[in-house]
């Protein structure tokens, strides 16, 4: 079979590209929780893209469930987070800024429990316990829920967590990076749970969170382009929570060139960054005449002070890099 003949019958053979993407990132979340050896296993959570969450869920019958709910103001002093690999629920938990809630809510013969939340900056963390008769899949037990009401201005609404396994029945955790641009003191945050192990259902909450105090830097004067000066780029603000730091930036390019290919923020930091746990997505974009402006927000697991930051944008190589700015955090 010559060169061509083997490329043209390759391109032919029909992939499975989202459940392949889904498969991905399983493994690489499985891989990151087994290099943990003093967590219990199996402990892992993966994102899934909003189509492959509404394949598997196309159709169902669901029942009637019944709800009940209370909100304890008492902060949790406890190790909930310690069982789930979310630094910022851990270091909150140490500073008592985890608030308890008692939420249940049944359907199709499993009671979900809803038992913490906290809100640090764009950061929402839930914790929930569940109980039930429920059938493994490839070894783990999963629960499939939607957040925000798949609002489309959201990031990847349907998302896929592990339960792990207790004496009483499974435990899990959501970790949810807040969709949009205003940061508000107080909200409620819709989750929907739809897949419980192999059960479907229709498990509904609304989570009630309370913002952590923040700080913000903003700035007037953070703002570099390339040598070319068709791309500029801004630094906008750094929010700073307890427990986590957000960077809100913008790039500005000539409309329709670089819409999908602005990526995330790189960072380089006199103090350590985790590698793990950061998110960088789009807040807004905007269109002015023959220029388009995306506003992304950087979100990383830790409170960022006393250091410099050094910060530029990833996007295609058909134009030329911007300069890197710094910014002085006290």
């Amino acid at each position: 079979m010559d060169k061509n003949t083997f490329s043209n019958k390759v391109n032919e053979v029909d992939v499975p590209k989202e459940e392949v993407l889904q498969s991905i990132k399983l493994g690489i979340s499985r891989a990151e929780e087994e290099h943990h050896p003093n967590k219990r296993k199996p402990r892992l959570k993966a994102w899934i893209m909003s189509t492959v969450a509404a394949v598997i869920l196309m159709s169902s019958s669901l029942i009637v469930p019944s709800f009940s709910k209370v909100l304890a103001d008492a902060p949790i002093i406890g190790g909930l987070y310690a069982n789930f690999n979310d630094m910022v629920g851990r270091s909150l938990e140490k500073q008592n800024l985890v608030k308890e809630l008692n939420q249940t809510y049944t359907s199709n013969g499993v009671d979900i429990a809803l038992t913490s939340a906290y809100y640090d900056g764009y950061l929402i963390g839930i914790t929930f316990d569940v109980k039930g008769n429920l059938q493994e899949k490839d070894g783990y037990y999963y629960a499939l829920y939607e957040i925000f009401n798949g609002d489309p201005l959201a990031d990847e609404t349907k998302e896929l967590t592990t339960l792990t396994k207790t004496k009483d029945g499974y435990t899990g955790h959501i970790r949810i990076v807040y969709p949009y641009k205003d940061l508000p003191k107080n909200d409620t945050i819709p989750v929907s749970f739809e897949e419980i192990g192999t059960k479907k259902g229709n498990w509904q909450f609304d989570v009630p969170v309370q913002q952590n105090q923040i700080e913000k830097y903003v700035f007037d004067n953070k703002e570099s382009t390339n040598p070319e000066g068709d791309i500029v780029f801004k630094v906008a603000s750094v929010i700073t929570g307890k427990a986590s730091t957000a960077i809100i930036y913008s790039v500005t390019y000539p409309k329709g060139e670089l819409d999908s290919s602005v990526r995330m923020l790189n960072v380089d930091s006199t103090a350590h960054i985790p590698l793990g746990g950061t998110s960088d997505g789009k807040i807004d974009q905007i269109t002015d005449g023959d220029r388009t402006t995306i506003i992304r927000r950087l979100v990383i697991p830790d409170r960022l002070e006393n250091t410099t930051l050094t910060v530029w944008p990833s996007y295609d190589e058909t134009h030329s890099p911007v300069e890197p700015i710094k910014i002085d955090l006290p």
